[in-house]
């Protein structure tokens, strides 16, 4: 029995074994259970190592192994290690794709071993992650410049300073620009790190600083980041902001004693040279107005002094003092002047003296003139040397004085006579500087009068009256053909020199408009075709250099106001035709609906009422005993409550069917109406206490309910039981008097409806 028991069971584990053995071989499945196998690798990492091993089920061993694996790709940059599962790198990878792929994408084949089952292809991604391998690379360097020396700090000096990091998009590749310390780097700085774009810091002399070089760093965010330097060399190019300077300050020259003209000048002979030494302008001399100034003639160009008149007899006793008769020395101002820029000038003094005078100590000390007279322009700097005060004892230190307090604060006067201002001189404030200046040597002393000129700069642009102009030109004169005057713009300048001002119109509708000399403002025949147009008003003075500001104006046309006015009620004209259309299809909606209703029906009594000019409705009298007769034969009320039977019944039954229907929809507003109708009809038949009815009958127009039982009220009433008052309708029966309004009360409380006539 047990035998047979084993037997059964091996049969079943062979059935399970037979029928899960293609499940089972899950050799080439990956074990993850997908169909793709997908690695990161680092752009940086090493030739021959191991990217990641392949999630395949199989043994790939080369003698107790059951599956095989290779690469479908021959020039594949990876390998899979003989006898694992293992991916090799066998070339570098690059992100940027310069020195290698920069992704790998292979197909990976599994073979079963021992069995006849096709390959297994297994698709495998390798994805190359950035790292900072790449240091940002400057475009166009070394970078140089020429720059002027008059150029503004603040001035953007250079705005094509650029590196680019081949890193991928990211901190590896943001690059940060900035100014390595140095000497010179504060002349320089970028406006943002993220920005190459170089300003000028400090402002530049080319006396000073001809030129100069600065390192530029570009570096990417990277940890630790990568960087580039190179090179900025900035020229500094002379601007013409120098004044001419003589080699020496004053020169000295003995007056001929023969026939000669020639004078020999010392130390040396005149020279002058442009401080500008990058301009180097040239030079013309000349010499100043003077009483002896005619006698004497320089040549322009090399300043060399020639005697061109001899001098009469007493000539050079021109100045002499009360208490000797010894000569002084003569003294010429010589003057170097710019060709290019005549407000660039220098002035020297030349002082001949006659052999054989006496010494200078024993002269007393006097300015070689009584008034010096000079013209300076307003824009002339602080520091500047404006005019030589010479005397007749050159070379000497003495003391000078303005003796002007107010003046004090604008000139001094040097120990060598030189006047130097000390505050920026303003036309418009004061056109002209007069003071006295006394110079002395301790034993004696003497006075001049100054007199310098201010020359007048165009240092204000004009100024309009108003920040903004408005016109609005009137309907009355828009349909006008001729030219209109709209306004007049108004403009000053504030320069006191009387520079004229001229104004002019720019935009895109100033072509319709014109300003005359006065600044009147015109609308010309030509009239633009919107409502409101704004331009342009630029007022130019007649400076050197001229210089201008502008205005914006606005002119508004009520035409176009009033035009959107009287659109208006158009537009409500139209809105109201609109309403009225819409109003009179509801009203005729309205009535096809009215019609389309059913009527409501209503039972009358048999013949047609009448209606009496003098008395109330009447109507033909039934001849039925259902109703309620008066013995007057004025009223008869129909009886409500006979709705079956009798000869006195008028209502079939189909009529009773449609009635009720109809009644059904207004059965709850008729209830509430019906008793207060019928008390105001009965009241005002029974008020005319001194009348009588005139009426013969009352019919009856009863509606039929099949529902109520059967009743029928008809009983006639004797004339002496008849109220005249009508207060209370009464008649004799079985049961006592029955109250006429409490009567009506209870039939007014039933489904059904009364109409009574009188």
């Amino acid at each position: 029995m047990w035998i047979l028991f084993l037997l059964q069971l091996l049969g079943i584990w062979i059935k399970c074994n037979t029928a899960q053995s293609p499940i089972l071989d899950s050799r080439c499945f990956l074990s993850t259970g997908g169909s793709a196998e997908s690695f990161l690798a680092s752009e940086d990492i090493a030739i021959g190592s191991v990217i990641g091993t392949l999630n395949i089920n199989g043994n790939t061993d080369n003698e107790n192994g059951d599956i095989d694996l290779s690469l479908r790709e021959r020039d594949a940059p990876v390998k899979i290690a003989p006898g694992t599962k293992d991916l090799v790198l066998i070339t570098p990878l690059d992100k940027e794709g310069q020195r290698g792929p920069a992704s790998v994408y292979v197909n990976v084949i599994c073979d079963r071993r021992n069995t006849n089952d096709p390959s297994f292809v297994i698709p495998v991604n390798i994805r190359v992650t950035d790292i900072n391998d790449n240091a940002p690379q400057w475009i166009a360097a070394p970078y140089i410049l020429s720059l002027s020396e008059v150029t503004v700090p603040g001035t953007r000096i250079l705005q094509g300073a650029r590196a680019i990091d081949q890193d991928q998009q990211g901190p590896f590749s943001t690059v940060e620009y900035h100014v390595l310390q140095g000497p010179f780097s504060d002349y320089v700085q970028f406006i943002s790190p993220l920005e190459g774009t170089l300003v000028l810091k400090k402002p530049l002399d080319y006396e000073v600083l001809k030129n100069f070089t600065i390192k530029l760093r570009a570096q990417d965010q990277g940890s630790p980041p990568k960087f580039s330097d190179t090179l900025l060399k900035v020229i500094v190019i002379d601007a013409d902001d120098q004044n001419p300077k003589f080699l020496r300050d004053s020169y000295h020259a003995d007056l001929p004693t023969s026939n000669s003209d020639q004078l020999i000048i010392k130390p040396e002979q005149i020279q002058a040279k442009d401080q500008d030494e990058g301009i180097n302008a040239p030079l013309e001399y000349s010499i100043n107005p003077s009483p002896e100034a005619k006698y004497f003639k320089i040549n322009p160009s090399n300043g060399d002094v020639r005697l061109v008149l001899p001098f009469p007899s007493g000539e050079l006793v021109l100045y002499k003092f009360r208490f000797n008769d010894f000569q002084h020395p003569i003294t010429l101002v010589i003057k170097a002047t710019q060709i290019d820029n005549p407000d660039r000038y220098a002035l020297t003094t030349l002082i001949l003296t006659r052999k054989g005078a006496k010494q200078q100590s024993e002269v007393p000390l006097a300015f070689l003139q009584k008034a010096f007279f000079t013209k300076v322009r307003e824009d002339l700097g602080v520091g500047s040397r404006i005019l030589s005060l010479p005397t007749n004892k050159v070379g000497k230190k003495l003391n000078y004085k303005v003796l002007d307090k107010e003046q004090m604060q604008y000139f001094k006067v040097g120990s060598f006579g030189e006047l130097v201002l000390l505050k920026s001189l303003d036309f418009e404030k004061q056109v002209k500087h007069i003071f006295f200046v006394e110079v002395s040597d301790s034993v004696s002393n003497d006075k001049a009068e100054i007199t310098v000129e201010v020359i007048d700069v165009n240092d204000w642009e004009p100024r309009f009256r108003q920040a903004h102009y408005e016109f609005i030109l009137p309907n009355s004169i828009l349909n006008s053909k001729e030219p209109v005057a709209l306004g007049k713009l108004e403009a000053a300048d504030g320069d006191r020199s009387g520079e004229k001002i001229s104004m002019r119109l720019k935009g895109p509708f100033a072509s319709f408009f014109t300003i005359d000399v006065k600044g009147m403002l015109w609308l010309k025949s030509d009239r633009p075709n919107v409502t409101t147009v704004h331009f342009l008003a630029i007022a130019t003075d007649s400076g050197l250099p001229p210089k201008s500001t502008s205005v914006p104006v606005t002119v508004r046309f009520e035409l176009a106001q009033e035009a959107r006015a009287t659109w208006a009620p158009g537009i409500l004209a139209t809105f109201g035709i609109v309403l009225g259309l819409f109003l009179i299809v509801i009203m005729v909606m309205s009535f096809y609906i009215h019609k389309q209703r059913k009527p409501k029906s209503r039972i009358h009594s048999q013949t047609q009422s009448t209606t009496s000019g003098v008395n109330l409705m009447t109507h033909e009298y039934h001849k039925s005993g259902n109703g309620m007769h008066l013995p007057s034969n004025n009223i008869l009320i129909g009886n409500p409550m006979n709705t079956h039977g009798g000869s006195g019944s008028s209502i079939s039954a189909g009529a009773s069917t449609i009635l009720a229907a109809s009644l059904e929809r207004e059965a709850q507003k008729e209830r509430e109406n019906y008793n207060s109708t019928v008390r105001n009809i009965i009241s005002r038949a029974s008020i005319a206490r001194d009348t009588r009815l005139y009426e013969e009958e009352m019919e009856r127009d009863s509606i039929s309910n099949d529902d109520l039982p059967t009743r029928t009220w008809a009983t006639n009433i004797p004339e002496n039981n008849f109220v005249s008052h009508g207060k209370k309708l009464g008649w004799d029966n079985p049961h006592g008097q029955i109250d006429l309004m409490s009567s009506i009360d209870n039939i007014g409380s039933t489904e059904n409806n009364l109409t009574v006539y009188f």
